[in-house]
């Protein structure tokens, strides 16, 4: 039975499954911008509270079904393998001095505001 607060499909959060199991795979990938990483993993997740859609115990649920899905993943040799393709494809950016050409001067604003 549903209540007038409850939140429809709220647990657990998919989007915050997704968003944290990205942000884990890509911190393996750049140590160097870890933090940061994770820290917008969890923004990701916590997004879907300020936007209503979940509880924070959904995203919560949601951020160990990604580790544990990361955690799996890491026995996969498959995964493995291209983790290390992803590793060489960044080595070789950096080194060429690319950059991204995207501006996340917004969204930061966006996510400074929101907590």
């Amino acid at each position: 039975m549903r209540n007038s607060e409850s939140k429809p499909n709220s647990y657990p959060s998919g989007h915050a499954s997704i968003g944290w199991a990205w942000a884990l795979a890509l911190a393996e990938l750049d140590p160097e911008r870890a933090n940061a990483i994770l820290r917008r993993g969890l923004d990701f997740g916590m997004s879907r509270v300020y936007c209503g859609v979940h509880y924070a115990s959904d995203v919560e649920a949601g951020r160990t079904i990604g580790a544990a899905t990361v955690s799996r993943l890491q026995s996969d040799p498959v995964f493995n393998a291209q983790m290390v393709l992803a590793r060489r494809e960044i080595a070789e950016a950096c080194a060429a001095g690319r950059k991204s050409s995207l501006d996340c001067d917004a969204e930061k604003k966006a996510l400074a505001t929101s907590q």
